[in-house]
């Protein structure tokens, strides 16, 4: 079977080496795309679980990983309790806390902590390195240039029509065409396809390398700090992906390292047009933003020096459907353009590439069915919707401490405990299993990844911010079994109610506070 993946991103190289590690040579592997970016800016510099088991399972990168790129021990959330105040360096700090049992071990990896979750990449040289992992295989065919048409032919092979970057055309077939063409989109502007909701969002980014790290820890920290070395839980909270939340906005602060081994950080500016106020879109505007909200970011900025900068305006979208009983599909950038806010991109691109193997294992069989392939598309889109849905949400109060407090403690328990355990057994792609993808689905009017109607109109009933009104939970958030690989599935809906009662209880906690501040 001739499989030709039009485009030579990162999502590219990976699926790849993957669709060619899972079919061998019954799978003829063609890569279209030109030799740069050209101009096309890189994304995705903090990855997840769900990534990071791709990766590792899937694709044996796991002592790739461990030598060039940095660990990842958490996701980090700072909320200021007074967000207008630029003087007030005071954060409630809210993150996701490990003990070493909730690790899997990474051989040769030496840390205060068995072993990193997940990693902080440097895209440029983790592109890089696919790429030639790609090239060193000798078995998959790379042609540099442009795919300027496709012809959809239903039942018969399609034919695509490629530019070699020399100026030759020619004609190339195939039995399945998987898009994956970033921003470009060439198959959804083709099926005019692509979907742009209300919510939208601009961004702005850059990287600064040099600089001096010891200013981030220069704030008044709200709850739980990282033991110290030799204690439990130990971790250095550098390393992790840094979100410091605002009026509208969020920003990140992602540190990787460079070729030589030296601090380099990606720093993105990420706002909803009707929630901020403002515009943010060259380093001048950014400057100017943070140190009237934000002045440790101002200041460590300014200890280092700019690398480059990017900018995306109102980038918000997603195309539907992205699978075809026709035999073609469209995956990450190409497909949906998410807000980062939890690293979920390359996520849910490596989510596609597990989908997409099963319906060409299916199709090789025989067996494919337009059924299969269209419950497929449904699930893929929905928790892309979902999550997108309660990040949307999350904007018109995202300075607010308490309400953010809340939102984020209720996805990450919803992640731990429900998605990532899906994704690890198959779920999302596995016919005899596709049932348990359900649970994500709604069941009442609210979705598991967005909060509950009563505790917004109880966040409501406080004035003011104090360190009182916060529920941390590091820890209780983490769900010890999300990474188990199950053989009885019961094992799924276990780790889903154990989740429920631990947001039930973390709902009670909440509830309870605020009536003890409102009835003094």
């Amino acid at each position: 079977m001739k499989i030709v993946l039009i485009g030579n991103g990162v999502l590219a190289n990976l699926g790849a080496l993957y669709l060619k590690k899972r079919f061998g040579e019954s799978a003829e592997i063609v890569l279209v795309g030109p030799e740069s970016r050209e101009g096309l800016p890189v994304v995705g510099e903090s990855i997840i679980e769900i990534t990071t088991q791709f990766m590792e399972n899937h694709l044996g990168l796991e002592s790739y990983l461990r030598d060039h790129h940095l660990p990842k021990y958490s996701l980090t959330y700072y909320f200021k309790t007074e967000p207008e105040n630029a003087s007030d360096r005071t954060y409630a700090v809210h993150c996701a806390e490990r003990g070493p049992d909730d690790l899997r071990d990474v051989q040769g990896w030496k840390s205060p902590m068995a072993s990193p979750p997940s990693w902080l990449i440097n895209r440029e040289v983790f592109d890089r390195d696919m790429r030639k992992m790609v090239d060193d295989r000798g078995d998959i065919q790379r042609i540099l240039g442009h795919v300027r048409d496709v012809q959809i032919q239903p039942g018969e092979r399609h034919q695509l029509q490629v530019e070699a970057e020399g100026g030759e055309t020619t004609t190339l077939s195939a039995d399945w065409v998987i898009d994956i063409t970033g921003r470009k989109q060439l198959l959804a502007r083709k099926f005019n396809s692509i979907i742009r909701p209300e919510g939208q969002r601009d961004c702005f980014w850059f990287r600064v390398k040099g600089f001096d790290r010891d200013i981030l820890k220069q704030i008044n920290a709200l709850g739980p700090m990282p033991p110290g070395p030799g204690e439990p839980y130990h971790y250095d909270r550098y390393y992790s992906t840094h979100h410091f939340m605002g009026r509208g906005h969020w920003i990140w602060m992602i540190p990787m390292k460079d070729e030589d081994g030296g601090d380099l950080m990606s720093i993105g500016f990420v706002s909803h047009p009707d929630h901020f106020p403002g515009q943010v879109n060259s380093m001048e505007t950014f400057m100017e933003q943070v140190k009237s909200t934000h002045p440790v970011i101002w200041e460590l900025v300014n200890s280092g020096k700019i690398v480059d900068t990017n900018l995306l305006k109102r980038y918000h979208y997603v195309v539907s459907p992205t699978y075809s009983p026709d035999r073609w599909a469209i995956v990450g950038d190409a497909a949906y353009a998410p807000d980062p806010l939890f690293s979920n991109g390359l996520a849910f691109g490596t989510i596609q590439w597990e989908q997409i193997g099963e319906m060409i294992s299916q199709d090789m069989a025989g067996t494919l069915q337009p059924e299969f392939v269209n419950s497929m598309a449904e699930a893929f889109l929905g928790p892309v919707l979902a999550t997108q849905t309660a990040i949307s949400n999350w904007y018109e109060t995202m300075h607010d401490p308490v309400l953010t407090a809340i939102r984020l403690n209720w996805i990450e328990i919803s992640f731990f405990y429900l998605l990532l355990p899906l994704v690890v057994n198959r779920c999302h792609y596995q016919p005899d299993r596709l049932n348990y993808w359900k649970l994500l689905q709604n069941t009442s009017d609210t979705h598991p990844f967005d909060i509950s109607a009563d505790l917004i109109e109880a966040r409501k009933m406080l004035d003011g911010i104090s360190h009182d009104h916060f529920v941390y939970m590091g820890k209780e958030k983490i769900n010890p079994r999300a990474m188990e690989v199950l053989t009885d599935l019961r094992g799924i809906f276990e780790q889903g109610v154990a989740g429920g009662k631990v947001r039930n209880e973390y709902t009670r906690q909440i509830l309870e506070k605020i009536r003890e501040v409102t009835t003094v």
